[in-house]
């Protein structure tokens, strides 16, 4: 396949997982800013941990990266990354209120996750944005058993570098139940993938007593982050084999008001 260059805003970097395919691998998302109007884009497979060190990017930084189309991922948004071409270009900070950040992701907000998950029975739609109506509750959710992601582990320790850390399983879930601005919404529970929430749990753990981590975590990821003083937005994207089903992969969360400021193209 033919590579295209292109220019992203990265907004997604999910909690690395494990599989049989790719080993260890990262969902990464963002914003297209080479193209006419900003489009969601896909990058996958990521080896996120085993790229060299000046490649490891953070969340809206812009990178510059060759493509190809996915042969085993027909999603529309799904681009294959030649990880060896990626350069970081730069970065949009969250200075003047997220205003640079937002001026890039309000022109994809969906009203509604219904919505979107209507574009996925129109189009295969894969990737959204939108803000909930009403965020109900926040809690953490104790994981399936890990028997099988321990196992995998130990079928692929050859192939890891045995200087790396090995990759831990959350023990937990963080998972939103929120409402829609849809009249046909009838309310939504789903698990957040950001691997930025993986990751403070992991350093909390260490720091703090059990009630006292759940405490932190609930202080971060609800009262602050859903909190009156922010105007939370969720990006949202499907799994290939259950395109029904979309999970939270990361929250955006400027202050109050930042985003109506904005008018859609």
């Amino acid at each position: 396949m033919e590579a295209e260059r292109i220019r992203v805003m990265v907004t997604v970097k999910a909690y690395p997982t494990l599989s049989r395919q790719y080993n260890e691998t990262v969902c990464v998302a963002g914003v297209r800013m080479d193209t006419e109007r900003p489009e969601h884009v896909r990058l996958f497979p990521v080896p996120f941990r085993d790229m060299e060190q000046s490649k490891q990017f953070k969340k809206y930084d812009i990178i510059e990266i060759d493509v190809t189309g996915h042969s085993r991922d027909d999603r529309p948004e799904s681009r294959r990354p030649v990880l060896d071409s990626l350069e970081v270009v730069g970065h949009v900070s969250s200075d003047r209120s997220w205003e640079r950040r937002a001026e890039w992701v309000r022109p994809l907000v969906a009203d509604s996750l219904c919505q979107i998950k209507r574009e996925q029975e129109a189009n295969g739609t894969s990737l959204g944005v939108f803000r909930p109506a009403e965020i109900k509750s926040f809690r953490l959710v104790k994981a399936d058993d890990r028997s099988a992601w321990q196992d995998m582990m130990a079928s692929q320790m050859n192939i890891f570098d045995q200087e790396r850390k090995a990759l831990e399983a959350l023990p937990f879930r963080f998972v939103y139940s929120f409402r829609c601005d849809d009249e046909r919404c009838r309310g939504h529970e789903i698990g957040l993938l950001d691997w930025e929430a993986g990751a403070a749990y992991l350093k909390w753990r260490r720091l703090y007593a059990p009630g006292v981590l759940e405490d932190k975590i609930r202080q971060r990821w609800f009262t602050e982050i859903a909190g009156p003083q922010r105007d939370l937005h969720f990006f949202v994207g499907n799994l290939h084999k259950r395109p029904h089903q979309f999970m939270l992969l990361g929250a955006f969360y400027p202050p109050r008001g930042v985003m109506d400021r904005f008018q859609l193209f």
